[in-house]
């Protein structure tokens, strides 16, 4: 599977990278691992937990918002 970070998340996929000292691509493997560790979840709030930051929240969503979107696409 394959897709393109929109140009608008990558400046910030790329800060989470460097923060953590990884790649991009394993950033965004964790972000949507643990997105999808906590899809289950009951509630929203269990998810934003899972951050520290909150900008790894809204990384997270949109990371989240891409695989979505990605899996809508393959669907259609």
């Amino acid at each position: 599977m394959s897709f393109d970070i929109p140009a608008s998340i990558e400046p910030r996929v790329q800060q989470y990278a460097a923060s953590l000292h990884i790649t991009a691509d394993e950033a965004i493997l964790r972000l949507l691992q643990v997105g999808l560790d906590h899809a289950s979840s009951s509630s929203p709030k269990d998810i934003v937990g899972a951050f520290s930051t909150a900008n790894e929240v809204e990384v997270m969503d949109q990371a989240l918002n891409l695989a979505m979107e990605d899996r809508v696409r393959r669907n259609s």
